[in-house]
């Protein structure tokens, strides 16, 4: 009997038999003989595992003779797992800082995209048609690009009144106002912020229409606008570093500043005006006013057709012309017009209804006056008073004060 159960044990090894071939037979060994002896079970190990299982001659039903114990196949596989745990943890860092890699990546070229866009933005928003009302769409959201320039646009209704008041500031960039005949303003705002989220915006409060903003908050501001011509009693522009040009423009009183930059305005018909520029280049023709301040330092000036009652111009350090074909408007003017260390120089008109009273002076310079119809008073090198003979006859009359040092003084 003991011969019989080590065959039977024989073919479960070799895999001939399965273990429930072989419990089955052992079980009838046992019940034929008259000894009781119950054999150890044999438990095949779990198919859960990945090993202790071989192909063999009957498909692979039994275990291999390199079976192990289910409780130690566990454990070699957990310890299996944290070596390829181990393994696989520098792969996954790596795999992950590609990832991120590749998502900078396409990030990049998203924001280059943005980029193009708002590139092609920076041009001056459109014209309205002349002697129209103009009418845009709705305004565009603000865009921002990945440098911090953000630009938007400005598209507000402007009622009717005497006592409106508009107010543009600028920033190291442009500001350009052109009037129109229509009744919105429409405008193209650029700028760039120091720090997220910083406020800027157009404001209606009452009869006033501004930009608001902190300088402090702002690397960059910029405005290129269209405005409606007539609509404004006040007209206020600052700016700082920029470029200024104002023009079609008109207003009971008007203040232009630029710090820094170059100011260019024409068109322009106000009662009071105020335009003061430093270090730069300043244009200034067709201006229509009772009263004018223009003032520029370290700049050249260059005036043309000036209808402007009482005028003072002055300059320092740079040169000033002034061209003048008309007087038209009023009857009696009154101007001073002087610069140092540069030249000073008048193409003035000679009129038949028009008389000149002069005072030219300059130190260390030379004056050359060439209008005719004139009896001088004072005829010196460096000090002249000239004077229409019909000047108090005359139906316009200018007075003009004009002097500069160290350089020469043309009225011709």
């Amino acid at each position: 009997m003991q011969n019989e159960k080590i065959k039977i044990l024989k073919m479960l090894e070799s895999g001939q038999i399965s273990a429930d071939e072989a419990a089955r037979l052992l079980q009838a060994t046992d019940g034929s003989s008259t000894t009781t002896h119950t054999p150890p079970p044999v438990t095949p190990p779990p198919k859960s595992t990945y090993e202790g299982y071989a192909s063999n001659n009957n498909g692979g039903r039994g275990p291999s003779p390199s079976s192990v114990p289910p409780s130690q196949t566990l454990e070699d596989l957990g310890r299996k797992f944290e070596t390829f745990a181990r393994d696989m943890a520098p792969k996954v860092q790596k795999f992950a800082e590609s990832a991120v890699s590749a998502i900078v990546g396409v990030t990049d070229k998203v924001s280059d995209t943005f980029t193009s866009a708002s590139s092609s933005m920076s041009g001056s928003p459109t014209p309205p048609p002349s002697g129209q009302p103009h009418h845009r769409p709705e305004p565009a959201r603000p865009k921002a690009s990945p440098s911090g320039t953000t630009v938007t646009e400005i598209d507000q209704f402007i009622e009717a009144g005497a006592h409106n008041e508009l107010s543009i500031s600028g920033l190291n960039g442009e500001v350009r106002i052109k009037g129109y005949n229509g009744d919105k303003i429409t405008a193209r705002l650029t700028y760039r912020a120091k720090r997220a989220g910083a406020p800027i915006e157009f404001i209606k409060l009452g009869g006033k229409y501004f930009l608001n903003y902190e300088s402090d908050d702002f690397h960059q501001v910029s405005m290129d606008a269209y405005v409606p011509e007539q609509a404004f009693g006040i007209i206020k522009i600052d700016a700082i570093n920029c470029v200024v040009d104002c023009s079609s423009l008109t207003a009971n009183d008007m203040r232009i500043v630029n710090a820094n930059g170059s100011l260019s305005l024409s068109s322009l018909s106000a009662n009071t005006l105020t335009a003061e520029n430093s270090s730069g280049r300043f244009v200034i023709s067709n201006i229509a006013a009772t009263t004018a301040t223009i003032e520029n330092i370290n700049g050249q000036i260059e005036c043309a057709e000036l209808d402007i009652a009482n005028l003072k111009l002055t300059n320092y350090n740079s040169p000033v012309s002034v061209i003048m074909s008309n007087f038209a408007r009023h009857t009696d003017y009154l101007w001073s017009i002087e610069t140092g260390n540069a030249k000073l120089t008048m193409n003035m008109p000679t009129l038949p209804n028009l008389g000149y009273h002069i005072k030219a002076h300059t130190s260390m310079g030379e004056i050359r006056v060439g209008l005719t119809g004139l009896q001088f008073l004072i005829n010196e090198p460096s000090l002249v008073e000239a004077r229409s003979v019909a000047f108090d006859a005359s139906a316009k009359r200018l007075k003009l004060a004009a002097e500069t040092s160290n350089a020469p003084l043309t009225i011709s």
